[in-house]
């Protein structure tokens, strides 16, 4: 085994026989085998950082900041510092260590500012204190909500009054940062409402505004509800005017090209709720439900006729009393009630809200271009106007697709008119005319790459190994027989060494050929050994 210092002797005798091109590739080639282990070795060794907090506010970043400062760690920002990066190995260390401090607070204020008790503070200033405090912790419970980022309560309470008639009700004020397109739905921004209320004495949901950071007004009062149901009523009336354009305006591109029809729709809408109970009777069907009967018989006898009264009756009678009456008499009478079921129908009727009461259509219709040639003998258009027949024929298609009524005093109107023709404009390049233009543009320093990729496998790293190496590529093998005379070595097969300086001797070559094929030189000595014998 060759030693450092023949090792250090064969390098430098290689590197002495080669030319200054040679050694130029050479000393490249190892330069950048060197930067490429620099670089390596420095990004391994770089520390690796971690998201210790996010979405943080500035409040809370600063405060973390401090404390690692103080601490003397590493760490980094990033998010606009709304986030805070330290190694990876120190994340939980340096989290729970935070936690201990009691950071990051969540933002804003809450009940840690009475943790530190101060005898001198005046009760407005307590009762101060406790208002930012409740603030605070509002506001960080409804940042516990997934499409909150950031929120802000605002507590307005009334100075305390003897006087009933002088107090007022506290209010507060709501506004929430949401999270990119994140909305909050009405169950959640109830439940919204219904905390901050529920966390101040004597607030209602009533006297609780909340809004976005746009200026969105996320919760109205009940008593606005009405406003809120004329923009629900105001969407549905552009969906069904829409609905009926699209309709319309797709029949008619249909048939006189795209781009040639223009629909506009106006709709008059119903939105009042109206319930009734309808009842109706059937006198032709009736059914008897009860029926009463009773009767009644009255029998006398011959009784006297009874004269009238005072003296000239008792006298009268006196006068007749020698006659008497032998006959009675018998009274029946006999009663029928009899009650009727009459038909009836009732039925409860709630009719449907948001019915079209009124529609108007204005439909426009480009006429017929026929194509020619002019006095310059270049490529020309004409208008011409559709026949009346044809316009009928449109205005027919149209109110059966809007389901045309004359008890609604529908409007229709379908007039031809030649649109406006708009002036040439080279169109957009496409994502794919974009890509083929980004390959042509690439094409040719891909083509060099790979030039250059050939050059260097099949040129240059053939003569960095023969260079290596000091064996020649792609010449055949001679015997010594071969050689030039002036040699002392004879018979046997040895390799000519490609680009060798004339004046080397036999044993140089035999060194050399040694170096780069031991196994050769060996039994090339072989050979002699057997030659000699």
């Amino acid at each position: 085994m060759a030693t450092p210092k023949e090792m250090a002797a064969q390098m430098g005798s290689m590197l002495g026989g080669l030319g200054i091109i040679q050694k130029i590739l050479v000393a490249g080639f190892a330069l950048a085998v060197l930067v490429g282990l620099l670089t390596f070795s420095m990004s391994t060794s770089k520390l690796q950082y971690k998201v210790l907090y996010s979405g943080l506010t500035e409040e809370d970043a600063a405060a973390v900041v401090a404390q690692l400062q103080e601490e003397r760690k590493p760490y980094q920002l990033s998010e606009n510092g709304r986030a805070i990066l330290v190694p990876a190995a120190q994340v939980y260390e340096v989290r729970l260590a935070l936690a201990g401090q009691g950071l990051p607070r969540g933002g804003g204020v809450g009940f840690e500012i009475f943790d530190k008790t101060n005898f001198g503070t005046t009760d407005y200033v307590q009762r101060l204190n406790y208002q930012r405090a409740l603030q605070g912790e509002l506001a960080r419970t409804i940042r516990r909500f997934d499409q909150v980022a950031e929120a802000r309560v605002h507590i307005a309470t009334p100075r305390e009054s003897v006087f009933i008639e002088d107090a007022k009700p506290p209010s507060a004020s709501i506004s929430v940062q949401l999270k990119g397109r994140e909305k909050l739905a009405k169950d959640q921004i109830q439940s919204v409402v219904n905390l901050v209320a529920s966390a101040v004495p004597g607030l209602t949901p009533e006297n609780i505004t909340l809004v976005d950071t746009t200026g969105r007004l996320l919760y109205r009062k009940p008593g606005e509800a009405e406003g809120m149901l004329s923009a629900s009523q105001l969407e549905y009336q552009l969906k069904i005017e829409s609905a009926m354009r699209q309709k319309v305006e797709s029949m008619l591109e249909e048939v006189v090209g795209v781009g040639r029809a223009m629909v506009r729709v106006t709709a008059e809408m119903d939105f009042t709720r109206v319930n009734y109970t309808e009842e109706n009777f059937d006198p032709e069907s009736k059914v008897a439900r009860s029926e009463q009967q009773s009767e009644e018989q009255d029998s006398r006898a011959g009784d006297q006729p009874a004269g009238i009264p005072g003296v000239k009756g008792e006298l009268a009678t006196f006068a007749e009393s020698g006659e008497t009456t032998a006959a009675g008499s018998t009274a029946k009478r006999t009663n029928v009630t009899r009650n009727y079921e009459i038909n009836k129908t009732t039925r409860q009727v709630q009719q449907p809200v948001g019915v079209v009461k009124r529609l108007s259509v204005a439909a426009m219709v480009d006429g017929i271009y026929e194509k020619g040639v002019d006095k310059d003998g270049k490529a020309s258009q004409t208008y011409k106007v559709r026949a009346p027949e044809e316009m009928q024929y449109f205005e027919k298609l149209v109110k059966n697709a809007i389901g045309y009524s004359e008890e609604r005093a529908d409007q229709v109107e379908v007039i031809n008119m030649a649109f406006a023709q708009a002036p040439e404009i080279e169109a957009a390049p496409q994502a794919l005319d974009k890509w083929r233009d980004l390959l042509e543009r690439l094409t040719m320093p891909l083509m060099y790459l790979v030039v250059a990729f050939g050059v260097l496998l099949f040129l240059v790293r053939p003569v960095l190994r023969f260079l290596t190496t000091g064996r020649p590529v792609g010449r055949p093998m001679r015997t010594m027989a071969e050689a030039p005379a002036g040699g002392g070595l004879a018979g046997g097969p040895i390799e000519e060494v490609g680009f060798a300086p004339k004046e080397m001797s036999d044993r140089e070559r035999m060194y050399k050929l040694a170096q780069s094929d031991p196994d050769r030189a060996a039994d090339l000595v072989k050979r002699w050994l057997r030659e000699e014998q």
